[in-house]
């Protein structure tokens, strides 16, 4: 197992290195910190790594729990055969010295129904699927399916003055946010919450769209 420390690493960042850097910890200790340019995946790897459409040739460094040896063992199984282990830090102060820490905003949905009102750059995106959107969703919010963002040209398509706010499966919120994050574009909230807690919230309108006219015979 080849093992690499958080200055190499810093190092191989600084010359442009074609490495991805994949967090397999949980959403909630990736949204706190995380090394900047990482993408969460969490324990989704298949998943996830099909949507990224990584080739097998790809270098792959990984942030892992204590079970980084099965998971270098299942990246092996999925064709993988060039990745790396990150080692892992104890604090912020350890990513921040050497510039390497990012983090992902998270709010609760009362502190949403404060924002709303007073942001004209709000943009909601609704990363369920277009059942779950089609019953219910957050008033003037789009549905972008997880699946989407395997198309670099739909994180392409947020612009930067945007205050983007996604909602839906928390782990699919963190690899969607750590995506944005890789492409520059920093303001985004994460809502930290099911869409029924988001539902019951006061102050969020949430609705159904209007039935669809029937076709003519």
């Amino acid at each position: 197992m080849t093992k690499i420390s958080l200055s190499d690493l810093h190092n191989q960042l600084s010359a442009d290195t074609k490495a991805i850097i994949l967090d397999c910890r949980s959403p909630e200790e990736f949204d706190e910190a995380f090394i900047t340019g990482s993408i969460h995946i969490g324990n989704q790897i298949a998943r996830y790594v099909r949507l990224l459409k990584l080739t097998p040739e790809q270098d792959i460094i990984l942030l892992a729990t204590s079970e980084h040896a099965r998971l270098i063992e299942l990246f092996n199984k999925l064709g993988y055969e060039n990745v790396k282990l990150a080692d892992a830090f104890e604090d912020i102060h350890e990513l921040s010295s050497l510039g390497l820490l990012d983090l992902i905003i998270s709010i609760e949905p009362d502190e949403l129904a404060m924002d709303l009102p007073f942001d004209e750059k709000a943009r909601i995106i609704d990363l369920r699927t277009e059942d779950e959107f089609e019953k219910s969703h957050i008033e003037d919010a789009e549905n972008i399916p997880l699946e989407e963002f395997s198309d670099v040209g739909t994180i392409a398509e947020i612009e930067e003055h945007e205050n983007i706010y996604l909602y839906g499966n928390t782990n699919d919120i963190s690899f969607v946010g750590s995506l944005i994050k890789k492409q520059g574009i920093h303001n985004f909230r994460k809502i930290q919450a099911t869409f029924e807690e988001i539902s019951k919230t006061p102050g969020i309108k949430t609705l159904k769209p209007k039935n669809k006219p029937a076709k003519e015979d």
